[in-house]
């Protein structure tokens, strides 16, 4: 049986913010989710699947990573994507 793996809210929010994602402004949390933006200008908001916790599933946050890679504007360089 494979484990789910958790990463902390420090580890996730340190990732997100490392590429350039941060908070949405003005947008209260949700039971099981976070409001964020991507870093390029214009960008939508995204939700973080959180837990209780705080904490995020490995493959959900994999999950934001691929969505990063495949909607980031045509030519965006990516400090390690």
């Amino acid at each position: 049986m494979i484990a789910v793996q958790f990463l902390s809210r420090e580890q996730w929010e340190k990732r997100l913010r490392f590429y350039g994602c941060y908070p949405l402004e003005g947008k209260g949390k949700l039971n099981t989710a976070e409001w964020w933006r991507w870093p390029w200008p214009n960008s939508t908001p995204f939700l973080v699947p959180i837990e209780p916790d705080g904490t995020i599933d490995i493959w959900a946050f994999q999950r934001l990573k691929a969505d990063m890679a495949r909607l980031a504007p045509s030519g965006w360089v990516w400090p390690d994507l």
